[in-house]
């Protein structure tokens, strides 16, 4: 990251009035290039809010737990090295978490190129002037386009559920957004892009050539997120509708690229198993699942069909009877 971090971190270089309020951690992941190096001159020349931690390679999710442990302010967001903030938004930002007393602020963000330039900009319907809460969001359908650079969350929070994320694995930015977001009884939404995240960069996790290759890390990630939502059935029923809808959404992307853009059949097994994971612990979604479709015109609803047919790993099989099946069945009609 060392092309990139430099960027990043004078993203968070403020007046000295705000940088008093600001604790930056940088976790160096047992990184083999000038990382550190940047990272600590930063320190070095504001020693008041920069803290570098270097540690041994353990992937994305021990950075967010050693950034949880170490954190000593009222909220935490987390800022992945590649990305920055919108300096003059994340004032603003600051200047309004001074004001709050919530459990989570939402804010928005741009997807952007290395050159800064806009390729899509993340903005949320939300109320502006006063808080809200999870019962709102899934009302509204905003449980579903949640992203996890959008939000901070009241670090009390975390620690009072001893949120630990998945280490040693990728893709897991969506526990994020998952059991943390579950204790918040009170949301705020501030209008401002604070956040800019690069795409396409080589070798991106998000990459569709590296994610791709890592697809089963993906699938893992869905299990261990079915798996604790079985935990939480007898949680408060918003607070499981939000859970039911953050697998929901995972699941959909996981099924859809299986079948239809990576027909992946090195990924059968794990892809089996999460399945009947689903129709064990996670009833409503593995029946939510089935209606889905992506044969357009014909709104075959494959997931329904490849249970039906016991679970064929030949997957271009399943794809050609399926169009066939629609085709004859059209004409018949």
């Amino acid at each position: 990251m060392e092309r990139y971090l430099n960027r990043c971190l004078s993203s968070l270089t403020l007046s000295q009035e705000l940088m008093s309020m600001l604790e930056v951690i940088v976790i160096n992941d047992g990184s083999k290039d000038r990382s550190s190096e940047i990272a600590h001159l930063f320190q070095t020349k504001h020693p008041e809010t920069f803290r570098v931690i270097d540690k041994e390679n353990g992937n994305y999710g021990s950075c967010v737990n050693r950034g949880l442990k170490e954190a000593t302010g009222k909220y935490i967001k987390v800022l992945d090295a590649d990305d920055w903030f919108d300096t003059k938004n994340f004032e603003e930002f600051l200047k309004a978490l001074t004001l709050l007393d919530v459990d989570c602020v939402i804010s928005d963000m741009q997807e952007v190129n290395d050159h800064g330039n806009l390729i899509e900009e993340v903005r949320y319907s939300l109320p502006t002037k006063h808080e809200f809460s999870l019962s709102y969001m899934i009302e509204h359908g905003i449980c579903d386009f949640l992203w996890m650079h959008c939000v901070a969350y009241r670090t009390e929070n975390l620690r009072a559920i001893h949120y630990h994320q998945s280490e040693g694995m990728s893709y897991t930015d969506q526990e994020w957004l998952f059991l943390p977001m579950s204790t918040c009884k009170s949301i705020y939404y501030l209008p401002k892009v604070v956040y800019k995240y690069l795409v396409g960069r080589d070798g991106q996790t998000m990459d569709p050539t590296v994610f791709k290759k890592n697809f089963r890390q993906e699938i893992k990630g869905t299990v261990i997120m079915a798996t604790e939502l079985s935990h939480q059935e007898k949680t408060d029923n918003d607070v499981f509708e939000y859970l039911k809808r953050r697998v929901f959404v995972r699941c959909n992307k996981d099924y859809g690229l299986f079948f239809l853009e990576f027909q992946m059949d090195t990924c059968y097994d794990e892809m089996v198993e999460l399945d009947r994971l689903l129709h064990t612990h996670a009833l409503s979604v593995y029946e939510e699942l089935e209606k889905l479709y992506r044969f357009e015109p014909f709104r075959y609803h494959f997931v329904k069909r490849w249970r039906e047919k016991g679970y064929p790993r030949k997957l271009w099989l399943l794809r050609t009877g399926m169009l066939l099946g629609n085709i004859l069945h059209k004409r018949d009609k």
